[in-house]
């Protein structure tokens, strides 16, 4: 953990400003030639690799994580739609113009975690500056755009996220998340962010009272983390058909869902399935609870996503008992 409470102000922005950058060119890029003496350095990744990576498997482990499985966009986790752009990129972008910073990259949405940890690292970089310069009114101002960022866009969204990768098994990008949170938490904690900010995340969809609710409804429903509370990797809906011996196709995640739902119902299996989920939603619960415990702070930016992932325990608990009863919904 990066830990700042024993450094001055402009050690700390520096610091800070040092591991974002490093979380960004991984988030961004993956584990490169270039990076590897720097991850070296850091006992929290470098314990998770072997002493002389290959470097085009890292690259390969990082497309398959952020591009196949996880799709790290502050949109796709708070947009209603789950696709990208709308109106959260739009304020990402506003937040980027207002502080004089600009993505340089065409291949990534602007609201990818690893520009919105670049733009933290720009702002503690440019504290630092201030700092060294004898300028303490512009260092100050540099703390509250960071505050500001951290309350209305990462601290927003970064839990689940955090999360849904943890969930994939990837020992290195799981350590770099786990350094990641323990930054933000930090970097928010000295921040002193008010005790009463809270966010709201789109209302959901009326599924069960709604006659017309089908299997693909459901699927699209738990596969867009703003409704439900979690993120559904293609991983993890192919494991769940592994675990059930059951097909569940090809193509995005919410027809493959779909795909294994339908399964289940035909091949009687569908309580089993939802167990299986409910076991999944609970785990969910249990990393919101890890991170809640972690620093009161936290309390208002995750109490929205531990409603959903409730919410969604109960969507599935009840399906579970209409199939039971030979009532499933077709």
């Amino acid at each position: 953990m990066l830990e700042t409470t024993s450094l001055g102000v402009a050690e700390t922005a520096v610091a800070r400003h040092h591991t974002y950058t490093l979380l960004s060119h991984l988030l961004l890029q993956g584990l490169t030639a270039d990076l590897w003496p720097i991850v070296q350095q850091v006992p929290e990744l470098h314990s998770t690799l072997p002493s002389a990576p290959n470097f085009e498997e890292t690259a390969v482990a990082h497309q398959t994580l952020f591009t196949f499985d996880i799709f790290p966009y502050e949109s796709i986790f708070r947009d209603s739609s789950g696709l990208l752009g709308g109106d959260i990129t739009e304020a990402v972008i506003h937040s980027y113009q207002a502080a004089g910073f600009y993505v340089q990259d065409d291949a990534t949405s602007p609201d990818h975690i690893g520009h919105e940890m670049a733009l933290l690292a720009f702002l503690c970089g440019a504290e630092a500056d201030a700092w060294e310069d004898a300028l303490p009114l512009v260092a100050r101002h540099m703390q509250t755009r960071q505050q500001e960022f951290l309350q209305q866009h990462v601290l927003t969204w970064f839990f689940p996220l955090a999360l849904a990768v943890q969930q994939q098994g990837n020992a290195f990008y799981t350590a770099v998340f786990t350094l990641a949170a323990d930054l933000i938490i930090d970097h928010a904690q000295q921040s002193g962010l008010p005790t009463e900010t809270r966010f709201a995340l789109p209302d959901t969809p009326a599924l069960l009272s709604n006659d017309k609710t089908s299997l693909k409804d459901i699927a699209a429903y738990l596969t867009n983390p703003v409704y439900s509370g979690f993120a559904l990797s293609r991983g993890d809906v192919a494991r769940l058909a592994r675990a059930h011996k059951l097909p569940r196709g090809f193509g995005k995640r919410d027809l493959m869902l779909h795909n294994l739902l339908q399964a289940a119902a035909q091949y009687e299996m569908l309580p089993a399935l939802l167990q299986t989920l409910l076991t999944l939603v609970e785990e969910w619960q249990m990393g919101y609870g890890r991170f809640a415990a972690q620093s009161a702070m936290l309390t208002p930016f995750l109490q929205p996503w531990q409603e959903r992932i409730a919410a969604t325990k109960a969507l599935l608990a009840t399906m579970q008992q209409h199939a039971a009863a030979a009532q499933p919904i077709s």
